[in-house]
């Protein structure tokens, strides 16, 4: 007796029309073990085969991931950023430091040559931590600093947020306040530097950005 080819069951479970099919339905009616087999088969495959997109994972998913991978690579052109001025080392003046003004926070960092400006500060009626930085290359000076890529790390190596430089080199984040974040900023002369910043917290009382372990709220 012969059998059918692979090919065959291959169409005939996925309802491709040809000849061959209405021998095979009358061959399978004899009930021949062998075919019947066969044709579970593939009727498994054509399944799992048609399955197979639910199996994907979401693109929001596969994004994370390959950010947290991001995260603690370790790549040959990265620069670690060395604050050289942060405005809560420098006293008040003696006429203002009872004043009631919400005082921001001013850090500049310095890698290789790029400086990176950063000013903390609460907006009104928020809880939130802005912060507004910017970029420059001291070394070229006229090079546009736009589209660099500007990231928010927490601990555990999620983007907490992120947003990319304009032509002037600025930009603008928004965040929760908390402990060890690290700035990230890539696209700057072949440079990616990684700033390490202070335990952040929203000062209530005084409507400022502070360092310590106080737990922040927001």
């Amino acid at each position: 007796m012969s059998h059918f080819s692979e090919e065959v069951f291959a169409d005939f479970v996925r309802g491709i029309a040809v000849p061959a099919h209405t021998q095979l339905q009358s061959h399978l009616a004899t009930k021949c073990l062998q075919c019947a087999q066969g044709l579970r088969l593939w009727s498994q495959l054509q399944t799992i085969g048609a399955r197979e997109n639910t199996y994907c994972p979401p693109a929001d998913s596969v994004r994370m991931v390959k950010l947290e991978f991001e995260a603690t690579r370790v790549q040959e052109n990265e620069t670690l950023g060395k604050i050289v001025f942060d405005s809560f080392s420098q006293p008040a003046l003696a006429g203002v430091r009872s004043g009631s003004a919400a005082a921001a926070r001013q850090m500049v960092f310095e890698a290789d040559g790029v400086m990176v400006d950063l000013r903390f500060d609460r907006p009104p009626r928020s809880t939130c931590v802005s912060l507004i930085g910017q970029v420059l290359n001291e070394k070229a000076p006229r090079v546009s600093l736009a589209n660099a890529a500007v990231m928010l790390w927490t601990e555990k190596g999620l983007v907490l947020a992120e947003t990319t430089t304009n032509t002037l080199g600025e930009f603008h984040l928004e965040f929760e306040p908390q402990t060890k974040l690290r700035l990230s900023i890539e696209g700057v002369a072949g440079k990616v530097i990684r700033i390490p910043l202070a335990n952040l917290s929203a000062d209530r009382a005084k409507g400022g950005i502070t360092e310590g372990i106080r737990g922040g709220y927001c």
